[in-house]
C-alpha cells in the first residue's frame, strides 16, 4: 500500500516545477495587457478629443465677443435695426458650432467725470440679459483702469456659451451640471466719438 501511494505522489508535478512552467508561460500576455490598458487609452483619446473642441469652442467665443464689442464702436449711434444686425453677423462667428447655446450681451460703460461707472445702455440676444441700465456692471465684470476715460463711454460684449461634451454622465455626477460654461468678455473704446448712442438714448457727462 505503501508502496502505490508513494507511486501516485511521484507522478504528481512539483510545486516548484509548477511555479517554474507559469513564470515561463508567456501565452495571452499580450491580451491581459490590452485588457488592463484599453480603458485608459480610451480616456485619453476621448479625453483629448473632448479637451481639443472645447479650446475650439472658447477661441469662437473670444472672437464673438471681440468682434460684437468692435461692431458697435464703429458707429456714433445704434438703433434697435442696427444691434440686430451687429447680434446675427457676431452669432455667424460662432459657426460651426451652434449659435443656440450662445449668450451675448452688449453694453455702453460711462465713465463719469467724478470717476463713477455706470451702465449706459444694454442689450442682449435671446439668450441673455441685459444689465440694468444707469446701475454699476456686474461684480464680476472688471473693466481695465487703462482703457477708462472720463466722460467717455467703453464698449463691452460679454459672451457665455453652454458647451456640451461627451463626458455629460461624468460631469452631472461630479458637478452636478452636464454642460461646461465657456465666456469671455471684450472692451473696446469708440472709435469716431466720445460716447455711443443706443436708439438716441446715451447717459455720459
Amino acid at each position: 500500500m505503501r508502496t502505490s501511494t508513494s507511486k501516485v505522489f511521484a507522478r504528481l508535478p512539483r510545486p516548484r516545477g509548477l511555479l517554474a512552467r507559469l513564470r515561463r508561460d508567456q501565452r495571452a500576455v499580450s491580451a491581459v495587457e490590452f485588457a488592463l490598458l484599453l480603458p485608459l487609452m480610451l480616456t485619453l483619446y476621448i479625453g483629448g478629443t473632448e479637451l481639443g473642441q472645447a479650446i475650439s469652442v472658447y477661441r469662437k467665443v473670444g472672437q464673438t465677443a471681440f468682434t460684437l464689442a468692435d461692431l458697435v464702436s464703429q458707429v456714433a449711434n445704434l438703433t434697435t435695426s442696427d444691434m440686430n444686425n451687429v447680434m446675427a453677423a457676431s452669432t455667424a462667428v460662432m459657426s460651426p458650432y451652434p449659435a443656440t447655446g450662445a449668450s451675448m450681451i452688449v453694453s455702453a460703460l460711462c465713465y463719469s467725470s467724478a470717476g463713477k461707472l455706470t451702465v449706459d445702455w444694454s442689450v442682449a440676444n435671446s439668450s441673455g440679459t441685459p444689465w440694468t441700465s444707469g446701475a454699476a456692471p456686474p461684480s464680476t465684470v472688471t473693466v481695465p483702469t487703462n482703457i477708462l476715460v472720463k466722460g467717455t463711454d467703453t464698449i463691452v460684449a460679454y459672451v457665455t456659451y453652454s458647451y456640451d461634451t461627451g463626458f455629460a454622465p461624468f460631469l452631472k455626477d461630479a458637478a452636478g451640471s452636464t454642460v461646461i460654461k465657456l465666456s469671455d468678455i471684450a472692451y473696446l473704446r469708440p472709435r469716431i466719438s466720445s460716447f455711443i448712442s443706443y436708439n438716441s438714448v446715451t447717459k455720459c457727462s
